[in-house]
């Protein structure tokens, strides 16, 4: 059923978001006043004895509430048609405030005339829900498929949170308050078996794994670096990146509705990121000690310099979680430091003679990924 206001349709699709923004805030403020504003109208008109006005006065409330009525709803039926992604929120809080009013609004009407404007209540609202539909499968889109190039900075290293890892994760943030119309508008069909805000964060989160692995190979490969290099970049920047995923999950409360296995089936992939990032990078620092029947003082010249190589290369970037950040660490040191300590206990004339102790690497590790912290304590030291 269209409604009755249709011919008055107005869009708002030409203009400035900013500006629509501001008057999708300025009426959800008018809904709750002008549901109050009403309800007391009604009150002050049923107390007073206005002589012959009496007979019209119930009639005269029914004109004004349903006039006022209609004004909002021919506002909200405006943005009915847009499906920007950029424009999910403000739409689904105009949903929850119509929503919200409604049962308080059609309190105000008599048997006769609820009918008529529950009618038309119920058709905004249904529009409404289409448009939220149709930009969240914008959303969805746009995580899967955006070419969002790299930033400047510590991205630019390799290792730096991706600008649309940060896009999808805000939009987690902003949606995760409005979880109960949420829910009300996907269980209706959005499609892609999203019909909760449960599982919108699912295939939100899923479409932005897949679509980093997919980036990852045009931004590190082996034509600007060694191919152990690219390769060790690769797995750090998805490590960052998923630990980026799992920290802002559960600040915007979401963890619990991605199931009880979520969180261990992260940790289990930043793990696996962290076991090939080392792999790439530190296993060919040990196999250097691995090489038979050369002198062992070259042995570990050799080992140095592709340690001081390795280190150099890392030293500096910068990872911010912390918990992430020693796990790499751990890994590292795990990976380099008792296949060294090994290699000096078999051959004890070296030790006088290598350039770092097994304790010296194992510190020099445990300095990593300050980024540029790193950098001002060496010129301080």
């Amino acid at each position: 059923m269209e409604c009755a206001f249709e011919t008055d349709h107005v869009s708002f699709e030409d203009a400035e978001w900013w500006t629509a923004e501001d008057m999708i805030k300025r009426w959800i403020l008018a809904t709750k006043l002008v549901a109050k504003a009403l309800a007391v109208m009604q009150r002050q008109l049923q107390a007073q004895s206005c002589g012959a006005f009496d007979r019209f006065k119930n009639d005269y409330f029914m004109a004004i509430a349903k006039n006022s009525i209609f004004v909002l709803l021919r506002f909200a039926n405006g943005f009915t048609t847009t499906e920007a992604p950029d424009k999910l929120v403000y739409v689904l809080e105009m949903y929850e405030a119509l929503s919200n009013a409604t049962p308080g609004l059609l309190l105000l009407f008599t048997e006769q005339r609820v009918e008529l404007v529950s009618r038309q209540v119920e058709v905004v609202l249904a529009k409404l829900a289409r448009a939220l539909r149709a930009m969240i499968g914008g959303l969805i889109a746009r995580i899967r498929t955006a070419d969002c190039p790299q930033t400047t900075g510590s991205a630019a290293r390799g290792v730096g949170v991706h600008p649309l890892t940060r896009y999808a994760m805000t939009c987690v943030e902003l949606l995760s308050p409005h979880r109960a119309a949420l829910d009300l508008i996907l269980a209706n069909g959005a499609g892609e078996s999203v019909t909760s805000l449960g599982s919108l964060v699912a295939v939100l989160v899923t479409s932005l794994e897949r679509h980093l692995e997919e980036i990852t190979p045009k931004l590190y490969n082996a034509a600007d670096a060694a191919a152990a290099a690219a390769a060790a970049s690769r797995h750090l920047f998805l490590a960052t990146n998923a630990s980026y995923v799992a920290r802002r999950a559960v600040d915007a409360g979401v963890e619990p509705l991605l199931g009880d296995g979520w969180a261990a089936r992260r940790g289990s992939l930043i793990a696996r990121y962290v076991a090939s990032y080392v792999e790439a990078c530190w296993a060919p620092v040990a196999a250097c000690l691995e090489t038979a029947g050369r002198k062992p003082v070259k042995v570990a010249a050799k080992f140095s310099s592709a340690f001081d190589e390795a280190y150099e290369s890392q030293v500096h970037r910068e990872i911010p979680d912390p918990a992430l950040r020693d796990a790499l660490r751990k890994a590292a040191s795990e990976m380099v430091v008792p296949a060294y300590s090994a290699y000096l206990q078999n051959h004890p004339k070296l030790q006088k003679n290598v350039r770092h102790t097994a304790g010296e690497l194992d510190r020099l590790l445990w300095e990593l990924f300050e980024g540029e912290a790193a950098e001002r304590n060496k010129l301080l030291l």
